[in-house]
């Protein structure tokens, strides 16, 4: 898989793409295996921002019975066999434990209903996966069948626990890398760095992108039929600048971030503990009616949140300030007591974006609830246009399944359909030397830069700062097959170490 900037410009493609995260790549993957001659633009590195940050669990809906929303709840069991099916090697089966409670919701009688009620609505949950990827039904656990599952405070389920199964994602950089290779291999053109600047349109009709080459600064016109925008929070930009329109921020989002704690807290399975946090003033408070935060084992850590900060304005870079690390510390401190968690046990934070709804109300949004396709029209002068916003990384593939079936009403291809099927992962790359993974970044995964690397194709450093030592040796592995002379690998060297301050990494 190469770079192919030239080719972007040397036909006409049926779609553009804008926008590589998760959402982009599943439309482009859908696309692509639906025989449509695609390419798919994203302005830095490919699932560089929300989509390699969260807490990587694959819902299955679990949540939505608490208001009737079984139609979603469907979707959603449909979209986590979907990814397991795909990838069951790095999506894998997930237990989960919350403590029941005297009373209330929580008490062991309406979870054992409710656990119920999720297997007979997710009867088909397992159709189609290995059997290593069946997930199990969920269960009500008596405290003295629980073990040893949490090194917090333990007396949080002194009534036991309600036990249910989703998936989580290993190693998201390396899925999605898989997906465009998979895409590209079926005839699609994929392009990291390129920044869409405006649509092109002809007659009132979008009918492609300008788009510039961010490692050489040379401009290029992509032209297609019709233009994907799934660029989130660019879209508004994109629009601004097409139409002349003065540049008025990005639109209504939330940061979302997760703590990556150094510490194994887990056995084997993730814990919810209830707790609140006040997005505006910082407090934390513990309440058995506010919402879960997860404790979550991964590859030897523990990845802690999900919280979430209001945004004045879309900054340039995502950041994790120092107050917003100890304001998510103190809640794992609460939650967590007996574990005397430090700063020293936090590796850095996770951080990315999530859609809020401008109508909500409140001094701070709430989180958008419902995935959009937006479709241009001749009136907004922006006929040819679709934007995709997705909500759920779980949910991406469904959404792009519709966006499927909308491009062949609008192609006159009515009947397109996108083949199921498993994807291709190299397990050698676990245990292949730093020169040889460089070797297949450089030249077969489109890594551009150290930080490429090191965060999403060896993902040396998904959990906090390999440490001086590690990743020269990566900056001068890259060096030896991009050609990069000294004074280049410092300025990688020193921008990797820029991001890890940037999340409030542990440097030690």
């Amino acid at each position: 898989m190469h770079r192919r900037i030239d080719d972007l410009v040397d036909q006409e493609f049926d779609i553009a793409v804008i926008g590589g995260g998760i959402q982009g790549i599943a439309v482009f993957y859908e696309l692509t295996h639906a025989g449509l001659k695609v390419a798919l633009i994203e302005k830095d590195d490919f699932a560089g921002a929300t989509s390699a940050n969260s807490l990587k669990v694959i819902h299955g809906g679990l949540r939505y019975l608490q208001t009737g929303n079984l139609s979603r709840m469907r979707r959603s069991i449909r979209a986590r066999r979907a990814f397991m099916q795909l990838a069951p090697d790095l999506v894998r089966p997930q237990g989960f434990l919350i403590p029941t409670t005297k009373r209330g919701l929580q008490h062991a009688i309406p979870m054992r209903a409710a656990l119920c009620l999720n297997d007979w609505i997710g009867l088909d949950r397992n159709r189609g996966l290995p059997e290593a990827s069946a997930l199990p039904p969920g269960a009500v656990l008596p405290r003295q069948e629980l073990g040893p599952v949490f090194a917090g405070d333990r007396s949080a389920f002194s009534r036991g626990a309600a036990l249910w199964f989703d998936g989580l994602i290993h190693n998201a950089g390396r899925f999605s890398i898989a997906l465009i290779k998979s895409a590209v291999q079926a005839g699609g053109i994929a392009c990291n760095y390129t920044r869409a600047e405006r649509y092109l349109d002809h007659a009132g009709k979008i009918c492609g992108v300008e788009a510039i080459d961010c490692e050489t600064g040379e401009k290029l016109a992509i032209r297609a039929k019709l233009v994907i925008d799934a660029a989130a929070t660019g879209h508004r930009r994109l629009h601004n600048r097409t139409h002349g329109l003065e540049q008025s921020g990005s639109g209504c989002w939330l940061k979302a971030t997760n703590l990556v704690l150094s510490r194994v807290l887990c056995g084997d399975h993730a814990v919810g503990l209830p707790g609140t946090q006040d997005a505006l003033t910082g407090e934390t408070l513990t309440s058995p009616e506010s919402r879960y935060f997860f404790f979550v084992p991964y590859s030897g850590h523990t990845l802690f949140g999900t919280f979430y900060f209001a945004l004045d304005e879309m900054p340039q870079t995502l950041s994790v300030s120092k107050a917003e690390i100890d304001l998510m510390l103190a809640q794992a401190r609460q939650l967590c007591p007996d574990a005397s968690l430090t700063r020293s046990d936090v590796s850095m934070g996770h951080v990315g974006v999530v859609p809020a709804n401008e109508d909500s109300g409140g001094p701070v949004p709430a989180i958008e609830k419902k995935a959009s396709i937006r479709l241009g029209s001749q009136t907004n002068d922006n006929e040819g246009l679709i934007v995709v916003q997705g909500v759920k990384y779980t949910e991406s593939f469904e959404l792009a399944k519709r966006v499927v079936s909308l491009v062949g009403t609008m192609l006159g291809r009515r009947h397109l359909s996108s083949p199921s099927g498993r994807l291709p992962i190299d397990h050698a790359d676990a245990v292949l030397p730093i020169p040889q993974l460089a070797r297949k970044a450089v030249c077969d995964e489109m890594a551009i830069h150290l930080t490429d690397f090191v965060l999403r194709r060896a993902t040396i450093g998904e959990l906090g700062y390999p440490g001086d030592e590690l990743t020269r040796e990566c900056a001068e592995a890259m060096a030896s097959e991009a050609d990069w002379c000294p004074m280049r690998v410092e300025k990688e060297l020193a921008s990797l170490r820029e991001h890890y301050r940037s999340v409030g990494a542990n440097m030690v």
